[in-house]
């Protein structure tokens, strides 16, 4: 099973780690990191490996940020590392459900794919898709 790690601003990794929860049950090797404005980058980078390595469990670990271009992102980034670390950025609660439902079964590269494309399918601009319909 490939490991799922949440780094976001605040507890926003934490609350859709709970919200999938809800909805599909326990998660397995699946934790976050919230960061703050009070936290040091060496506190996270340490954090970080730290929960890279208690969650692989041999095939990986799937990070999701919040937002490219921001702190979680960019410390997230410096452990990438091809078939080990993988980062998505941009996570939502669809995406977060996709991984938890595929991680078992895909690659690290074919999950990550997965989730991309989950996360960009649930957007919806409601009341433009209302017009159409």
């Amino acid at each position: 099973m490939i490991g799922l790690l949440i780094i976001s601003h605040c507890d926003l990794g934490k609350e859709f780690l709970n919200a999938a929860e809800l909805i599909m049950g326990r998660l397995e090797a699946a934790d976050s990191i919230s960061i703050t404005q009070t936290t040091e980058s060496k506190e996270i980078l340490n954090e970080i490996s730290e929960k890279i390595n208690a969650l692989d469990q041999g095939q990986g670990v799937l990070v999701l940020t919040d937002m490219f271009g921001g702190t979680p992102s960019n410390l997230s980034l410096s452990f990438l590392n091809e078939e080990m670390v993988e980062v998505l950025t941009g996570v939502n609660l669809p995406m977060v459900i996709s991984v938890a439902k595929d991680r078992d079964r895909l690659t690290l590269s074919d999950l990550g794919e997965r989730a991309q494309e989950a996360g960009k399918q649930s957007i919806t601009l409601a009341g433009k898709l209302l017009k159409t319909a």
